[in-house]
């Protein structure tokens, strides 16, 4: 017969090793299972847009608060340069103080179309189109003489934006080539000049061979292949060398006027977005003048003596005894 002390020493151990148990459940259950999917934040997009002097070298940029800064100075050129880093097609709609670059409307990705870029290709935007020649070149100038403050969106005066669109992938074509048919000897004629050559074609029996004239090369002209779907306009100074030197929120001083005429000349293609109304980018950039940028609170220290703040005013410049006239 089993003593009492002893049956109630054995409940005891056995509610101990329940309770471990169940607290050793309850910490594995807390655990993160190495099963468990984890969620990997996406990679920003690899399109690049800047700012650069007709020479190529890039306007001074700057970082703060998640937003990119460049320095303009009133009166000075620039242009836009998107680059496309990837082996696709991508179209890019650029727009200038809210203003798109090719129509000069209120800018909208969706109705609006842009600049084509070719794979691992940049785009240099150097204007408002004027026409398929012409474009109205960049400059900076005050925000009442901007072209957007003259047709009544000051408000979007200080920034560029580019939407990237990729194109839509087409399907595999077959290349079917057709079976070589046997013809008798005879029914050919071989090249009688020293040195002809090339393909012939069959006569008909009793009359002369004559020889096909040679079919033109793909490559000839822009050597840009078109396709069905929207019509998009192509830079043919995309491939231009690209030379370089050594408070986010609130208007800019500066904005961008309707400059002179410069030659650009471009060509229609078609290009049929991935997606007609999501962009798979948007880029943005602000620009402001210098007095604009160190109301910010961006230090531009490192610009040298270029963009040296102005000296205070001084009591004593120098002396002078008595005051003479203005």
């Amino acid at each position: 017969m089993t003593s009492p002390k002893l049956t109630t020493r054995r409940l005891a151990l056995v509610s101990g090793f329940a309770l471990f148990a169940v607290l050793g459940v309850a910490s594995v259950c807390d655990a993160e299972s190495p099963w468990r999917r984890r969620v990997v934040p996406a990679p920003p997009p690899p399109y690049r847009v800047s700012l650069e002097a007709v020479d190529g070298s890039a306007l001074p940029t700057f970082r703060q608060g998640g937003t990119t800064f460049v320095l303009g100075e009133p009166g000075d050129r620039y242009n836009i340069r998107v680059d496309n880093p990837t082996g696709e097609r991508v179209e890019a709609v650029v727009t200038v103080d809210g203003r798109d670059a090719i129509s000069g409307d209120v800018g909208d990705y969706v109705s609006q179309r842009g600049y084509l870029i070719e794979p691992w290709g940049t785009l240099l935007v150097e204007g408002f189109r004027r026409s398929l020649d012409e474009v109205a070149a960049f400059r900076f100038t005050g925000r009442g003489g901007s072209y957007s403050a003259l047709r009544g969106t000051p408000q979007h005066v200080g920034v560029i934006g580019v939407a990237v669109f990729p194109e839509k992938k087409r399907p595999p074509q077959p290349i079917r080539r057709p079976r070589p048919r046997y013809v008798p000897e005879s029914e050919y004629r071989a090249p009688s000049e020293p040195g002809d050559s090339g393909h012939w074609e069959k006569a008909p029996r009793g009359a002369p061979a004559t020889r096909s004239a040679p079919a033109p090369s793909a490559a000839q002209g822009s050597g840009r292949e078109s396709y069905d779907g929207g019509r998009d306009t192509f830079s043919d100074r995309d491939d231009a060398p690209r030379k370089r030197k050594g408070a986010t929120s609130g208007p800019s001083n500066i904005g961008t006027e309707y400059g002179e005429s410069e030659d650009s000349s471009v060509i229609e293609v078609a290009f049929e977005r991935r997606s007609p109304s999501h962009p798979s980018a948007l880029l943005k950039l602000r620009y402001d003048d210098y007095d604009g940028l160190s109301a910010r609170g961006i230090d531009l220290s490192s610009l040298g003596y270029a963009y040296r703040d102005e000296p205070e005013p001084q009591p004593f410049p120098y002396s002078r005894r008595f005051a003479p006239p203005p």
